[in-house]
């Protein structure tokens, strides 16, 4: 009995949990406040180390140009890769030389 009680409690909570959650969401839409529940994109340098932000500048300087679509999701995928420093300059250079060849 008190597991059934205890079930129907949580049950309750959670709908009100949910119609709460689509009050504050409707009340920020009609706000025009940005999507609460979208994914930002990940901006070039935000939370970075001090050696990624600097390979990231040098690339930039080397290749005289930002780095377009393509080539940023590279870079990020070296950097979550754990690469650091001079070696992520040089593997990521090795990409854009052979992106450029194929494109």
């Amino acid at each position: 009995m008190e597991l059934v009680l205890s079930g129907f409690i949580a049950g309750a909570f959670f709908i009100l949990m949910i119609i709460m959650f689509w009050l504050g969401y409707k009340e920020a839409y009609r706000h025009k406040v940005e999507d609460p529940v979208k994914i930002e994109e990940f901006y070039a340098g935000e939370g970075w180390d001090n050696d990624t932000l600097f390979a990231y500048k040098k690339i930039v300087d080397t290749i005289h140009r930002e780095l377009n679509d393509e080539e940023q999701k590279y870079f990020m995928y070296l950097v979550e890769e754990g690469y650091r420093g001079d070696f992520l300059i040089r593997k990521f250079l090795e990409f854009s030389r052979q992106f450029k060849e194929h494109h």
